[in-house]
């Protein structure tokens, strides 16, 4: 192998090694303010699913997904499983603009994340990003951006996390 494809071959495995790491590794832990300056922290749900979603007023796909998570709340309210999202908007009119195109207000905590820390402890590349964290705080399914397709894989592996047939788009 001569020397730039092995150079090539140890960044791609580094490269994914590091994204491996996030998949079945303990999520961070993090706490933070709600869009309503209410105290928010992560590890008041250990115990439940939680689908946490980073989002942003510029970002086409997020507009998309946003009902879908609202719905999706909805329909698993009695089931230990919460949708978390945070915003990464630096102003705070751009989110609350974002918020009132959506046929309602979120029945979900909307975290805000001004100064993009959140991002960075999860690894984000993307808007949206989906992780999905178990009941012992360990991140099982990632995804970067949303398409219509996406619902379904979304209800299958929250199913999966649940260990219930109950959950239906």
């Amino acid at each position: 192998m001569n020397k730039m494809k092995k150079l090539i071959f140890i960044l791609f495995a580094l490269s994914t090694s590091i994204y491996a790491q996030d998949v079945n590794s303990k999520a961070p832990v993090f706490t933070g303010k709600t869009m309503d300056g209410k105290a928010f922290n992560l590890a008041e749900y250990k115990g439940k699913v939680v689908l946490l979603d980073f989002w942003a007023s510029w970002c086409g796909p997020c507009k998309k997904e946003f009902p879908f998570l609202m719905g999706l709340q909805e329909k698993t309210k009695s089931q230990p499983f919460h949708v978390v999202t945070i915003n990464v908007d630096t102003e705070a009119s751009k989110m609350m603009g974002f918020l009132k195109e959506q046929p309602r207000k979120p029945n979900f905590p909307v975290v805000v994340d001004p100064e993009g820390k959140l991002p960075e402890k999860y690894k984000v590349e993307g808007m949206p990003t989906t992780v999905l964290i178990d009941q012992n705080g360990v991140i099982r399914f990632r995804h970067t951006g949303f398409v219509e397709s996406d619902k379904a894989k979304f209800i299958q592996e929250i199913k999966t996390l649940l260990k219930q047939g109950q959950l239906t788009e």
